[in-house]
């Protein structure tokens, strides 16, 4: 283990051994420095020394087109979204399905993550849209080898931003870094350690007053410019889905909520403008028969420096942005949909800002290894506010 992570990971052992800890550097006096001081260690105990890159496996891939509508296959509008393309993503890897979360990477090519464990590579044409290709790699654990269980690994959210892969997972909840920008293939699960003393969500989830099931914890995944990690949860409270919006370094705090009166979310992904987040959320109902199986919800978000208790000299960095909280400010829903459209068990949604300043939402779908469903990749414009 490398000095760096030795930071990293020195309260959390100090306090199991005796009572007490020592807080890690980056927690610390004027001098706490979050890309030097947390996700550097992050990073190496991901793609640690010694360990050579590998490129992920390629399998085969096709991809159907399909129509927004089967009986109106020329209908482009639902609700505030136009219907940019759609397909059915099929492969004779056995090893392919199950995609439960899905980001954009950097070339503008997806990155998605299966529940039974492994990421997906997707590429994409020139049209921004269609795919064309596509590679896997299985997730492995803090040692480097492949996830033993399916407790372990039920990957469900994912938040990709600067090289790193943010994944959640039910069953044994937490969060997970993967450095698949430096290592590829190779990158292990480096634990997202929160606070100081390497907080638990399951603490999160008590000091919130939730009670989360195995299968109904972090869905939702994003981070917000500045590394503010967004976390949502399936299990609703008040009829909304509970939501954290905190610094990833601090501990989560379920004070917000998201998609008042709409199904469980199971998806989300964030565009940003300065102190101003957009937050797309992915709502799935478990009644098929509904008249909202599917929402897609759009939040705003406008980040707040709170002075409560601030004291009088001067905080450090760290410290600093515990001190930002997040206001919603305004929300609208932007579509519904049901079985008279095309949809599956949708699961995952990625956002991207497009040069003219629409905004692109990628919706994957979790196909459960099953023949009676389908894996969906369906791709969205979203209308401009009034």
């Amino acid at each position: 283990m490398r000095a760096g992570l030795n930071r990293l990971a020195i309260g959390v052992i100090a306090l199991g051994c005796a009572g007490f800890a020592s807080v890690p550097v980056w927690a610390q006096g004027p001098n706490g420095r979050l890309q030097e001081d947390y996700l550097a260690p992050l990073r190496e105990a991901s793609c640690p020394a010694g360990v050579t890159p590998e490129k992920p496996d390629a399998i085969e891939l096709t991809a159907k087109r399909v129509a927004l509508q089967a009986i109106n296959p020329k209908r482009k509008i639902i609700g505030d979204l136009t219907f940019v393309d759609g397909f059915h993503l099929t492969s004779t890897d056995k090893r392919f399905g199950g995609l439960s979360g899905i980001d954009v990477l950097e070339d503008g090519n997806l990155l998605a993550v299966s529940d039974d464990g492994a990421f997906v590579w997707i590429d994409l044409g020139e049209d921004g849209v269609t795919p064309t290709a596509a590679r896997m790699s299985g997730l492995k654990d803090a040692a480097g080898k492949t996830m033993p269980s399916k407790a372990e690994r039920d990957a469900e959210g994912l938040a990709y931003t600067d090289g790193l892969a943010l994944v959640s997972f039910e069953g044994n909840h937490r969060v997970l870094a993967f450095d698949v920008g430096k290592c590829g293939a190779a990158a292990r699960g480096a634990p997202v350690v929160f606070g100081a003393f390497g907080e638990s969500l399951a603490q999160a989830f008590d000091a919130a007053g939730l009670k989360v099931g195995g299968n109904s914890g972090p869905e939702a995944l994003a981070v917000a410019p500045g590394w503010f990690l967004f976390t949502g949860l399936e299990t609703q409270a008040g009829g909304a889905s509970p939501l954290s919006a905190r610094p990833i370094e601090a501990p989560p705090v379920f004070d917000l909520t998201i998609g008042k009166g709409m199904p469980p979310v199971v998806g989300m992904d964030v565009v940003a403008d300065g102190d101003t987040v957009r937050a797309f959320s992915l709502h799935r109902s478990t009644n098929a028969m509904a008249s909202n199986v599917i929402s897609i919800v759009e939040t705003v978000f406008v980040r707040e420096f709170d002075q409560a208790g601030v004291p009088a000299n001067r905080m450090s960095e760290i410290r600093e942005r515990r001190q930002e909280r997040f206001r919603e400010t305004s929300t609208r829903g932007l579509a519904q949909m049901n079985i008279f459209v095309t949809i599956d068990n949708f699961e995952g949604i990625a956002a991207r800002e497009m040069p003219d300043g629409r905004v692109r939402l990628y919706v994957i779908a979790d196909d459960n290894f099953s023949a009676k469903q389908r894996t969906l990749l369906m791709v969205y414009d979203v209308a401009k506010r009034g």
